[in-house]
């Protein structure tokens, strides 16, 4: 054979192990996320997850439901929340958390309860005061074993950006 058709048959050779490949990669990762999953970098259903992402982590009172919202491609339910206490960050006062629950149908939070909230701020003005809530897991009013849980969560490293 000649140099040009080796590397023809070389250069095919190759194509079709990266194209198989990356369809054995593909069908791996799709086995991990069934349909209406999300898939995250990090797991947002526990204090020790969701605490190393979050830029603030407060109790706060939910004031009020003010409305349901698509932000980047997120059905998205909006509260206003007084801040009660602070685990991390500087939050005080009021300000406007966004939470979009992974499972329908959506339970939302109950005005005048007080919940953790683990949240990053939302850059881009999305929001004016506005924070996205981190934590996907079951949001419950808070409770002495939720603080302890939490607490030791933040003990952990943050997640690099």
């Amino acid at each position: 054979m000649n140099r040009k058709t080796t590397a023809l048959v070389v250069g095919a050779v190759v194509a079709g192990a990266l194209v198989l490949g990356g369809w054995f990669g593909y069908r791996h990762l799709e086995e991990q996320v069934g349909a209406g999953e999300v898939l995250r970098g990090y797991d947002a259903y526990t204090p020790e997850g969701a605490a190393p992402h979050s830029d603030d982590v407060f109790t706060g009172r939910v004031a009020a439901f003010e409305e349901q919202r698509d932000l980047q491609s997120w059905t998205s339910d909006i509260y206003r929340v007084e801040v009660v206490s602070v685990l991390r960050g500087d939050m005080r006062g009021t300000v406007r958390v966004t939470y979009a629950p992974d499972e329908e149908p959506r339970t939302r939070l109950e005005d005048g309860e007080t919940y953790v909230f683990a949240t990053q701020t939302w850059e881009d003005s999305v929001i004016e005061n506005g924070h996205a809530q981190m934590f996907k897991g079951e949001m419950k009013p808070v409770d002495a074993t939720q603080l302890t849980a939490w607490k030791k969560a933040l003990t952990l490293p943050m997640a690099p950006r």
